[in-house]
């Protein structure tokens, strides 16, 4: 990926494909239409976040994945007649109860039936993962960005953030989740999805804060092995590719190892006695 001349990350071709859906929406909000993104991955939803910044400081705009601090997000971009009504901090922590009390009870409602919630239940005698339930939507004919989280709530449920056309298609057609039988409810009214993220804490000291000290500790590789994948592209920094070993790891961050994992790094520092950097991280699982 291009360097940008401020050496930071220069947009690639998918980021600036991004940017010209967003400038196509921002026309449509300005029409007086509400408009909106697919579900964006965390990298999209930032590049989007800078692009309409303008938008966001005067409550226009807002990411929204069905509850706070959601990976997956939809940005929903208000008409411009909205301009004024609602808060930022307010449209933030609940947009539909925020447009609502705003008497946008239309727009209230299409928010609603953007980003909605099914849960998803097994049989009890079988424990299904995160992998198996997005391979079993995956497998029914979705695109990624057709759906946002999926939070397992259990060893046998979980709740998968979409939008209304979608949960109908699931509560319709999905039968089974790796080789157990489901069946799929909305949430009742007034439920909130909660994030259940289950990690594997992981302790080690590193030589250094370069990329390559922290991967190899992270993955259990030697250092050389470390290398090879940062150099082939298999690493991502806080959402961006990465190339140069010798980069600095800066915490808080999340670092993801294609084949290994994805990891968020939450202190690198207070040096042993042997002068190496304490790390301490977790694994998602």
């Amino acid at each position: 990926m291009e360097q940008s001349k401020h050496g930071g990350t220069a947009p690639d071709e998918d980021i600036r494909a991004l940017y010209a859906r967003l400038d196509d929406l921002s026309a449509a909000a300005e029409r007086g239409e509400l408009a909106m993104t697919a579900f964006l991955t965390p990298r999209e939803a930032k590049y989007a976040c800078a692009r309409l910044s303008h938008r966001l400081s005067c409550g226009l705009a807002v990411c929204w994945g069905g509850y706070e601090e959601a990976a997956r997000v939809r940005m929903i971009l208000l008409p411009d007649y909205a301009e004024g009504m609602i808060s930022q901090e307010t449209l933030s922590a609940n947009p539909a109860a925020a447009l609502a009390g705003a008497g946008l009870e239309e727009l209230s409602d299409a928010l609603l039936a953007a980003v909605t919630a099914l849960r998803i239940r097994g049989s009890g005698y079988r424990t299904l993962t995160h992998r198996d339930y997005l391979g079993s939507l995956m497998g029914a004919g979705l695109s990624r960005d057709a759906v946002g989280d999926v939070l397992v709530e259990s060893d046998c449920s979980a709740v998968v953030i979409c939008g209304e056309r979608m949960a109908a298609y699931l509560a319709d057609n999905l039968e089974k989740v790796g080789a157990d039988t489901v069946k799929v409810s909305r949430l009742s009214a007034g439920e909130r999805p909660q994030a259940r993220r289950l990690t594997q804490p992981i302790q080690d000291t590193v030589a250094s804060e370069r990329l390559d000290c922290v991967v190899a500790a992270l993955c259990n590789l030697s250092r050389d092995k470390a290398q090879t994948l940062i150099r082939g592209g298999l690493c991502e920094l806080e959402y961006e590719p990465v190339q140069d070993c010798d980069r600095a790891v800066e915490p808080p961050a999340v670092l993801s190892v294609r084949g290994y994992g994805k990891f968020r790094i939450d202190t690198l520092g207070d040096r042993t006695r042997k002068g190496r950097l304490r790390l301490l991280a977790v694994r998602y699982i």
